[in-house]
């Protein structure tokens, strides 16, 4: 059986995708300072699927930006939601996904301790 060819596009999604699923994994708040995943971090938290912070742009002597860091706040339910679809429509494609994620660390918990009523969901001061 021809192992079924995938697009640039999705190629892409599925990279972003197994990103979402490491950061599920983590215990969060997470920092990423790899430009590729800041990059792509920047895509899933504009689709909704994680919360971030993100340090300044910065130039670098050749005149092209880049972000230094970012942190991981939150997977959000949307983000949950879409792992579950990817792996379900194609089982194993993500790897082995945990039932639950690890706690969050106390700095997490403090930063959005009784801020916010929606359950899952924290707002960082």
């Amino acid at each position: 059986m021809r192992s079924k060819m995938l697009s640039e596009r999705q190629q892409r999604v599925l990279v972003s995708m197994k990103l979402l699923a490491t950061f599920w994994q983590r215990r969060l708040p997470a920092e990423s300072t790899s430009r590729d995943e800041i990059e792509q971090l920047l895509s899933l938290e504009a689709a909704g699927l994680v919360r971030a912070t993100f340090d300044r742009p910065l130039r670098e002597r050749t005149g092209e930006f880049y972000i230094p860091r970012a942190i991981v706040l939150e997977v959000t339910v949307e983000g949950l939601s879409a792992l579950t679809r990817a792996q379900r429509q194609q089982p194993g494609i993500l790897g082995e996904m945990p039932s639950r994620r690890p706690a969050r660390s106390s700095r997490a918990r403090k930063a959005g301790a009784g801020a916010d009523p929606i359950p899952g969901h924290s707002v960082v001061k």
